[in-house]
Formats: C-alpha cells, sequence, structure tokens
C-alpha cells in the first residue's frame, strides 16, 4: 500500500534525502497527486511531478496537520485521515467523470 511507505518515511524524515527525490505518482498515483495538488495549492498543475515530501506534508495537511511543533513530523493519524480523504476526492473525482459516459 502507498500509504504506508509514506508512513515509513514519517520515522526518517530529517534523516533521509530520498523523499526529495523520488516522485509521488509512485505512491499516489497521477489522478491523485493531481486533486490533491489542485485542492491544497493555489496554483496551476506543474510541469513536473511534485516529490513524496511534497505529498507527505500535503496528505497530512488534508489530515489536519499543522506543524505547530515546528518537527516537519506529521503524526500517523492525521496522514491515515488524509490518505482517506484523498480517496473521498478520488472517488467523487471518478463518479463525476463517469456521468459523462
Amino acid at each position: 500500500m502507498p500509504l504506508l511507505r509514506l508512513v515509513y518515511w514519517r520515522r526518517f524524515i530529517k534523516e533521509v534525502d530520498e523523499l526529495s527525490t523520488e516522485s509521488c505518482e509512485k505512491a499516489l498515483g497521477t489522478k491523485a497527486w493531481k486533486l490533491l495538488w489542485l485542492k491544497l495549492e493555489s496554483k496551476t498543475l506543474p510541469k513536473e511531478v511534485p516529490d513524496m515530501s511534497w505529498a507527505y506534508r500535503n496528505l497530512a495537511k488534508l489530515g489536519g496537520w499543522k506543524d505547530t511543533k515546528r518537527t516537519g513530523r506529521a503524526s500517523i493519524k492525521a496522514l491515515w485521515e488524509g490518505w482517506f480523504k484523498l480517496q473521498t476526492i478520488l472517488e467523487g473525482y471518478e463518479l463525476a467523470m463517469s456521468l459523462d459516459h
């Protein structure tokens, strides 16, 4: 499961630079990262796919994480809640797209 990968990286967010080099498309999929971008960013979609650290932070934000302690580490609960909200958004998008057919 892609979310488990993000939860695993949560433990090592300060030590590992691989989050910055790995594409979030591997964990989220094309539609999901684009919907997450449109939900949380106030800009148009980027030409390049964001990295895993972007996905980590924004899934956590979607789950209610505010980084009030300035640690950069989201709780597993915030990641799960963000993941489930993203899945709900994705399901709604796919249902809306199926109305056209």
